[in-house]
């Protein structure tokens, strides 16, 4: 009976990590999309991205104000930086957003899995199976292939150059973002870390908008309903479950399974943008869905 109790925790337990991150990739995949429905200064969208998320983990993080002594100073530098990953990579890919198309922008800011194996296997000490190596080329071929078209048009469009290269930087900073947060997360909860992460974060956000001169306030009822949905959907739904799977998985999994967003975000740009997929792009998203059920089956035989 208690070898029964046992497996059937057991496969809750990996049913509940599938689950999760499932509804996290989807979760991610509305971001692009409030984004360029929203009018406002892309650091201002970043802000209050992260400063709505605050909202709604403040009161859960009292509950745990006992570990919150517990801290060390190691633990604070550790969210500092985890922190200025994440407002770099906010603040660079959301303006990206402004310059190139929803696929092109998600995709290539979606190469961050290449700097965190490697970085993972160097630094961290992560082993990487055959089966990663497998899937991550599935999941590249297919985001080449939703891409091929669209960078035709870089060499002779400065702004979608521009574009490129803020979201190739924000490729870099989630990098440094998912690094930092897989040590971290081995002895912090997920509340604690992401409110310390996410503070940091809004708090660079708004004080590089001050300096900028750029206005706080002011914004009409919509925006605020933009920033709200990014909040909840990509940014509590999506990112904050990543983070608590960090702990059960390794950083070159989770970097992997943002990968999901590309498919996500083409498929809703093309419902509530009217940015149509080619048939290429479509290929793309299929090899990349391919990709992304053998990286969740090699997490559940990991976990």
């Amino acid at each position: 009976m208690d070898l029964n109790h046992r497996y059937n925790n057991l496969a809750d337990s990996r049913f509940v990590l599938s689950a999760a991150l499932t509804t996290a990739v989807i979760a991610i995949s509305f971001a692009a999309i409030f984004i360029r429905l929203s009018s406002a200064p892309s650091i201002i969208i970043a802000f209050y991205r992260l400063f709505f998320s605050l909202f709604i983990l403040v009161p859960h993080l009292l509950v745990r104000w006992r570990d919150i002594r517990l801290l060390k100073t190691s633990d604070l530098i550790g969210m500092a930086g985890s922190g200025f990953f994440l407002a770099g990579h906010f603040y660079l890919w959301i303006s990206s957003l402004q310059y190139a198309p929803v696929a092109v922008s998600v995709v290539l800011v979606s190469v961050h899995p290449l700097l965190v194996a490697v970085a993972g296997y160097l630094f961290l000490g992560d082993a990487i199976p055959t089966r990663f190596f497998t899937s991550m080329a599935l999941v590249l071929a297919g985001t080449a292939a939703i891409a091929a078209e669209s960078l035709t048009g870089f060499a002779e469009g400065s702004t979608e150059l521009r574009g490129a290269l803020m979201a190739l930087g924000g490729a870099g900073m989630m990098s440094g973002y998912l690094l930092v947060g897989r040590r971290l997360r081995q002895k912090l909860s997920t509340t604690i870390y992401a409110t310390g992460t996410y503070g940091v974060a809004a708090l660079l956000l708004f004080v590089t908008a001050s300096f900028a001169g750029i206005s706080i306030t002011g914004y009409p009822p919509l925006e605020y309903l933009f920033f709200v949905a990014l909040a909840i959907i990509p940014t509590l739904l999506g990112h904050t479950v990543f983070n608590w799977a960090l702990k059960r998985v390794r950083a070159s999994l989770v970097s992997l399974l943002y990968l999901g967003e590309p498919v996500g975000a083409t498929i809703l740009a093309f419902i509530v943008l009217q940015e149509l997929p080619t048939y290429l792009q479509a290929a793309g998203a299929l090899i990349i869905l391919i990709g992304l059920y053998l990286v969740i089956k090699s997490g559940q035989s990991s976990s």
